[in-house]
C-alpha cells in the first residue's frame, strides 16, 4: 500500500487541499502545454507561409489546447484562458465557465475540421479524433454553459464510426505487439525503456510481487493504484462481472503466480499488495532479471472506437431512441463475449432511465482504467453518491463533500500568480 499521504489524500479526499503537493503538480503539468500550443494558434493565425501545412498545425495546435483546457475545466471548473492574441485583457485569471467552454468547442471545432482524416505519424492526432473529442465535450460540458447538447454529439460520433471496426478480441487491445490496431483512433505511443517508457507499472503492480520478485517482474509496483471492490467482483458479489465477459480477465489482475510460484503477501502492507490489481498496461516485455517494470512501454489508447460507439449510445438514449441505443451496446457487448453474445446477455428493452444507469456499468466494463471514470460520474451528477457508496478508502476517511467534485486551486498558484487570490479559490477549499 503507498506511503505518501500526498497519494492517498487525493483518493481519500482526507486532506485534499490547496497545500497537497501532488495536487499542484497535477495543476502545474499541464498549463505549459496549454500555453504552447496557444503560442503556435497565435503564430499560425499570422502566417501566410504554406498555407495548407499552417492550417493543418492550427488543428493539431486547437486540439492539444482544447483536451488539456477540457481536462482542466472538468478538474478545477473557472480557469484561465491563455490566448496571446487577448493576453493583455484576460491575463491569467480564472475567466466564467461559459467562456472556456466557449474556447474548449471551437479548439475541438478547429481541431476536426482542420487536421487531415490519415496520419502517417501515429503520434499526431486525425480530424476523427477531433470529433470524437468535440462530441466528448458536447455531452460534458456543465448544463450551465449552454454548451451541452446530444444532438451536435451524436452528430460528431457519426462522422467518426463508419472509419474504424473493432478488433475481433479484447486481448489484441492490450497485445504489445499490435499496436494502433483498426480501433485505435488516437493514442500516445511509448516504447520500453527509458526515456520513452510510460511508468505506470511502477504506479499500478502488486507491492508483494516487487518486494519478493524484484521489478524484472512484469506486475510488480508499488500499488499507488488500485481499484474499487465494484470494479473487480462478479455481479453476485456486488460488482460489474457477469459470468463469460473476456474483459474481466484482460482488464484485472487476479492471479499473482510468477514462474509458477505464488507471490508471498508482503509482510508489512496494508493488504491490498494481493488483491485485485490493473492489468491493462502491463508490458510483458519487461519481465526478466534484466527487465524492470518501472520501464513499461505499452501504448495508451486514448480514443478509440468502442468507446465512441458507447458515447453515440447515450447520446440516443438522451434523444429518446433508446432502442437504437441498445443496439449499439450490444455491438460492444457482443466482442466482450467473443463475438458470440448469449442471449441472456443481450440488453433488450428498457426505459430511458434504466438506461442511463446500466450504461456507466457497460462503460465500466469496457474502458476501466483508460481516464474516463471521473468524468462519467461527473457528468452525469453521480459523482459524490457513487464515490461513497464504492470506494471503501472514501468511507473509511468519511470526508468527501460535494464540492469534491472540483479540486482546489493550489497554493503555490494563488501564491505566485497576480491574477488569482484567496477570494478566487473554489468553494469549500477556502478556510483549508
Amino acid at each position: 500500500m503507498i506511503e505518501n499521504l500526498e497519494f492517498l489524500n487525493l483518493d481519500s479526499y482526507n486532506g485534499l487541499t490547496p497545500s497537497n503537493e501532488r495536487l499542484a503538480e497535477q495543476w502545474s503539468s499541464r498549463w505549459p502545454v496549454v500555453t504552447a500550443a496557444a503560442k503556435a494558434i497565435y503564430a499560425l493565425g499570422m502566417t501566410e507561409e504554406e498555407p495548407e501545412r499552417a492550417k493543418q498545425l492550427m488543428g493539431e495546435a486547437s486540439f492539444i489546447r482544447g483536451i488539456f483546457m477540457m481536462e482542466l475545466a472538468l478538474f478545477w471548473g473557472e480557469i484561465p484562458i491563455i490566448d496571446i492574441a487577448r493576453a493583455n485583457e484576460l491575463g491569467y485569471g480564472r475567466q466564467p465557465l461559459t467562456e472556456v467552454w466557449e474556447y474548449i468547442i471551437n479548439d475541438l471545432e478547429t481541431a476536426a475540421n482542420n487536421m487531415p482524416d490519415k496520419q502517417d505519424d501515429k503520434k499526431r492526432a486525425t480530424s476523427y479524433a477531433g470529433y470524437t473529442m468535440l462530441g466528448k465535450a458536447y455531452m460534458a460540458a456543465p448544463a450551465e454553459t449552454g454548451f451541452r447538447d446530444f444532438e451536435k454529439a451524436r452528430e460528431c460520433f457519426e462522422k467518426v464510426i463508419p472509419h474504424y471496426t473493432l478488433v475481433p478480441r479484447v486481448s489484441i487491445l492490450w497485445d504489445v505487439d499490435q499496436p494502433n490496431n483498426s480501433e485505435s483512433i488516437f493514442e500516445f505511443q511509448f516504447r520500453k525503456g527509458w526515456p520513452d517508457c510510460n511508468h505506470w507499472m511502477n504506479d499500478l503492480g502488486s507491492g508483494a510481487a516487487a518486494n519478493e520478485w524484484g521489478m524484472g517482474c512484469y506486475f510488480a509496483g508499488w500499488d499507488m493504484q488500485v481499484h474499487t471492490q465494484y470494479a473487480y467482483a462478479d455481479v453476485a458479489e456486488g460488482g460489474i462481472w457477469e459470468e463469460g465477459d473476456e474483459r474481466k480477465y484482460e482488464s484485472i489482475r487476479y492471479d499473482f503466480t510468477y514462474n509458477g510460484q505464488p507471490t508471498p503477501p508482503y509482510p508489512t502492507g496494508e493488504g491490498d499488495e494481493l488483491g485485485p490489481h490493473i492489468k491493462k498496461w502491463e508490458d510483458i516485455r519487461t519481465d526478466g532479471p534484466d527487465g524492470n517494470a518501472w520501464e513499461s512501454g505499452k501504448h495508451f489508447a486514448f480514443l478509440r472506437l468502442a468507446d465512441v460507439i458507447l458515447c453515440y449510445a447515450e447520446c440516443l438514449n438522451e434523444l429518446g431512441q433508446t432502442p437504437e441505443a441498445v443496439n449499439q451496446v450490444n455491438i460492444v457487448r457482443e466482442r466482450a463475449w467473443g463475438g458470440n453474445l448469449p442471449a441472456d446477455k443481450k440488453w433488450s428493452a428498457m426505459s430511458q432511465d434504466e438506461f442511463r444507469n446500466k450504461i456507466l456499468d457497460e462503460r465500466m466494463r469496457e474502458l476501466c482504467f483508460e481516464g474516463w471514470r471521473r468524468q462519467d460520474l461527473i457528468r452525469t451528477g453521480n459523482f459524490i453518491s457513487l464515490v461513497k457508496e464504492r470506494n471503501m478508502t472514501v468511507k473509511r476517511a468519511g470526508a468527501i463533500q460535494n464540492y469534491h467534485i472540483l479540486y482546489p486551486i493550489p497554493d503555490v498558484e494563488i501564491k505566485g500568480n497576480d491574477d488569482i487570490s484567496e477570494a478566487d479559490q473554489n468553494p469549500g477549499y477556502t478556510d483549508k
